[in-house]
């Protein structure tokens, strides 16, 4: 976890100083060699315990949570606020912060090795826990992954024996890990019999196993049935009269809705047909009316220029009789 926090941290805190660069992928020994100085400085190596008084009851986890704590806020405390960047925390976008750790967190790691970064971690965990010994041995000499049963050291790294987890954890609390590993196959709640990975239980009780509660496939024709998924067949083999005649009433009911909606269906083509025939008279009519307007226009607009020459030729034969009558004079 504390491995996993360094790097993140120093990762997004390059980011944060790159600027505008930051679609550039690009680092350089001048940005990040500073920032890695400055999280070692913040991880305080020698001074994380607050287990002054050595009591028994005090929690480890506790002040390493609050070393992963100021990893968490590194970037933030180190860079300053993300200013233009801002707009790289909306996951709406085509690239953003999310996006790019995967890659940066690639090239920090040049810098800050996965060898270099347990052991910071295991520094760590001795410093919080030098007192109480509850996470690492107090032995200075210890060879701790002596897998000699005698010498052995109980905080000797140990995998996890279940297929699919990848955990590794102190052989002293190998039994806290199999409380609480999801690998580990558990007996299914119904007793059917099968061991399944504890965090598959939940889809096996629902979907997979034998005495799961299951409906009768019929319960949409109407059986009310419900019987272990197991004898689903055997229910319907010896019901099948009963289950005939639901089918068959159901049937029955289906063929009356149909008839209905048969009906009905003609009805509205009736009544389709009636509107559509009402509609093209309609049209035809306005049509009609549309056509007569529009002569109506026509004349009139003929009839203006009627007048018009009218009154023109008006005009010319009073010249006309003026110029015969000054003719004849």
């Amino acid at each position: 976890m504390l491995s996993n926090a360094m790097l993140d941290a120093l990762s997004l805190a390059t980011l944060y100083a790159n600027g505008n660069n930051t679609k550039n992928n690009e680092v350089t020994d001048a940005l990040v060699l500073p920032l890695k100085s400055k999280l070692v400085d913040i991880l305080d190596i020698g001074n994380n315990s607050d287990n002054v008084d050595q009591s028994e009851e005090y929690d480890p986890m506790a002040d390493i949570n609050k070393v992963k704590d100021r990893l968490t806020s590194f970037a933030e405390d180190s860079v300053g606020q993300p200013g233009m960047l801002q707009h790289l925390l909306n996951p709406d976008v085509d690239y953003n912060i999310y996006a790019a750790m995967p890659r940066r967190k690639e090239l920090i790691g040049t810098y800050f090795t996965q060898k270099e970064r347990p052991n910071l971690a295991r520094l760590l965990v001795k410093d919080v826990d030098r007192y109480s010994y509850k996470l690492h041995c107090s032995t200075d000499s210890c060879s701790c992954n002596d897998d000699n049963e005698e010498n052995a050291c109980v905080f000797r790294l140990v995998p996890c024996p279940y297929e699919g987890c990848e955990d590794r954890f102190s052989w002293k609390y190998r039994e806290q890990h199999d409380i609480d590993c999801q690998y580990k196959p558990v007996p299914c709640p119904n007793d059917c019999g099968m061991d399944i990975p504890r965090r598959d239980v939940h889809i096996h009780v629902r979907d997979r196993c034998r005495l799961r509660a299951a409906a009768c496939p019929l319960s949409s024709f109407g059986c009310t049935s419900v019987v272990q998924a197991q004898d689903v067949t055997s229910h319907l083999n010896e019901n099948a009269d009963k289950h005939f005649m639901l089918i068959a009433n159901r049937m029955a009911e289906y063929q009356t809705v149909m008839k209905d909606q048969s009906n009905r269906i003609r009805m509205l083509e009736e009544k389709n047909e009636k509107l559509e025939r009402e509609l093209k008279q309609k049209t035809v009519q306005l049509q009609s009316k549309n056509e007569a307007k529009a002569v109506a226009n026509d004349v009139k607009k003929l009839s203006k220029r009627l007048a018009s020459l009218e009154g023109t030729c008006k005009t010319q034969f009073k010249k006309i009789e003026v110029d015969r009558r000054n003719h004849k004079k």
